[in-house]
């Protein structure tokens, strides 16, 4: 661990003396790094709400997996607003979900009709390979309406993550809107028989999170107005980012979470695998289907950016990221087997410096992107020169 360590101290106290454990090979990545927007982050880390979380995991001489987790400024008190981050436990959610109920088909292949989406129907698989690959909103809120808001927020704390809460759709409407489950079907694909259904599901109270930190901003846009008064989020979802590294750490490695592994099978966390590594580029969607804008690396921020084009070839790479309101988020996996490199990194930030919500105005490109690029490009590049010893 001395070696993570020496890397962040570097970072964090922008002070490149020799305080390092790296060997001179490491020592110099890190010399050599001149990026303005790493000493930027981390000499004002409270001002973008900056948290890290990294567990680097090894594999010992029987084959066993051992994992080190290093966090930076973990703390719940910030408010994150999670954007499709959230789509992780609901994913997760679903799936057991569905192993409870028994009546859908496992291979996901039922139909979900539900009368209240733009998509009135679509086969299970489609909405959870579009969710997870393509961020695609219309699937959160299908699948969201299966489940339930009830069923999703008891479960999660019973798996022990206590500060996540699924209680907002990915449209507009009031806060007993969205913790209201609306009706749906299951049927199969071949004979249209009922394998779930269920009328509209309201909570048995309308729940919010605890945040006190969630009035963000000092003005937002509603349509064409200026509101001048910060935006609440309170009735917004909230996914803590322990919790959601946590459930990246249980789908790789079910034994080594630290809360309640969900009720998932090998298959199940092999597809979600899957659909987190595909591009969002489908050729058969119209959504998705522009190649001008999708491409392998669109949704990938840490080691990625906005490049198109930079490829690792020998690397197993899956993420889930977020960016909404200035909030911009990547909770990521990378597996590098010819260097011996295997670590999951979640990174938190807000870069909003007008501090103005819904104005389209964000510094993502400027502060944000670059920032995780260059960071994971650190991480990465360190451990792939001289990993930590066995």
């Amino acid at each position: 661990m001395k070696r993570i360590w020496g890397i962040f101290l570097f970072i964090v106290s922008l002070n490149l003396a020799a305080k390092s454990q790296f060997t001179d090979s490491i020592q110099s990545i890190i010399d050599k790094d001149t990026s303005l927007v790493i000493r930027e982050v981390f000499s004002h880390p409270e001002y973008y709400r900056l948290k890290i979380i990294l567990t680097q995991i090894n594999t010992d001489n029987k084959g066993f997996k051992h994992q080190t987790t290093w966090s930076f400024r973990d703390t719940i008190k910030e408010y994150f607003y999670p954007a499709s981050i959230a789509k992780i436990p609901l994913a997760l959610s679903t799936l057991q979900f569905i192993n409870e109920r028994k009546g859908i088909t496992e291979d996901l292949s039922d139909l979900l009709i539900d009368s209240s989406s733009y998509i009135k129907e679509r086969p299970i698989y489609n909405d959870l390979l579009l969710m997870l690959s393509a961020s695609d909103n219309f699937a959160f809120n299908r699948l969201y309406n299966m489940v339930g808001s009830k069923y999703l927020n008891i479960s999660l704390l019973k798996k022990g993550y206590l500060n996540t809460y699924l209680i907002h759709r990915f449209e507009r409407g009031e806060s007993s809107y969205h913790q209201t489950a609306l009706p749906v079907k299951v049927v199969t694909a071949k004979d249209c028989k009922i394998t779930f259904e269920h009328p509209k599901d309201t909570m048995y109270c309308l729940i919010q999170h605890d945040m006190r930190d969630s009035l963000i901003g000092i003005a937002y846009y509603q349509g064409d107005s200026l509101i001048p008064k910060p935006k609440s989020f309170r009735y917004h979802n909230f996914v803590d980012i322990r919790d959601v590294h946590d459930m990246m750490i249980s789908l790789k490695y079910p034994y080594l979470s630290s809360n309640k592994s969900f009720n998932l099978s090998d298959w199940q966390r092999q597809i979600m695998i899957k659909d987190l590594s595909t591009s969002p580029l489908h050729l058969n969607t119209a959504e998705y289907s522009d190649t001008a804008i999708f491409h392998p690396n669109y949704l990938r921020f840490i080691l990625f950016g906005r490049d198109k084009k930079i490829n690792y070839p020998n690397i197993q790479y899956f993420n889930k990221s977020a960016m909404a309101y200035g909030f911009l988020g990547d909770c990521c996996y990378l597996n590098d087997t010819e260097n011996g490199v295997e670590f999951f990194l979640s990174i938190y930030m807000y870069v909003n410096k007008d501090e103005i919500l819904n104005d389209d105005k964000y510094d993502y490109d400027s502060i944000g992107l670059p920032f995780m690029k260059k960071l994971g490009e650190i991480i990465y590049q360190g451990m792939k020169k001289k990993p930590m010893s066995q």
